[in-house]
């Protein structure tokens, strides 16, 4: 395994929203370098996300993949609930899934606003609070909120 700069996370499991590209996959290969398992959330892009749970497999950690939309409620509850039965736990969250309607902002929709804080501020949101949930319940645990819209779709 690569030697990664920083804590040892060898039996640690995280999970990563928007891990099928820039930051989030980023971070979900760092993590498993460090020598955490990893549950990999996407919303859209599956080939990518599966490419990047093959490099965490690659460096023997276990890599889960969640598909689901993180600005639904109940569907972060029930990927939460996945990750803790199949993983184990939850000891590290990295909150990277992100949306931002690409337009001006004097022409823009409310449509794509209220999309941008579903997913972006509530997503966020929605997954801390259960995982937080869970870290409490175990005694263990942190997490990092990232925010960049320079991927967004």
């Amino acid at each position: 395994m690569p030697h990664v700069p920083g804590p040892d996370l060898t039996g640690k499991v995280a999970l990563v929203t928007g891990a099928s590209s820039g930051i989030g996959r980023a971070c979900a290969i760092a993590l498993a370098q460090a020598g955490a398992d990893v549950a990999l959330n996407y919303g859209r892009q599956q080939g990518p996300a599966e490419s990047a749970a093959a490099e965490i497999r690659k460096l023997g950690r276990k890599a889960l993949l969640l598909q689901a939309n993180v600005s639904d409620h109940s569907a972060v509850d029930a990927m939460v609930q996945r990750m803790v039965t199949e993983l184990g736990g939850v000891d590290i969250f990295i909150s990277s899934a992100v949306y931002s309607d690409r337009e001006p902002f004097h022409t823009a929709s409310l449509e794509g606003f209220r999309k941008t804080l579903e997913v972006s501020l509530f997503g966020a949101y929605y997954c801390l609070r259960e995982c937080a949930r869970r870290m409490i319940d175990q005694k263990r645990g942190g997490a990092l909120r990232v925010g960049c819209a320079s991927e967004s779709q």
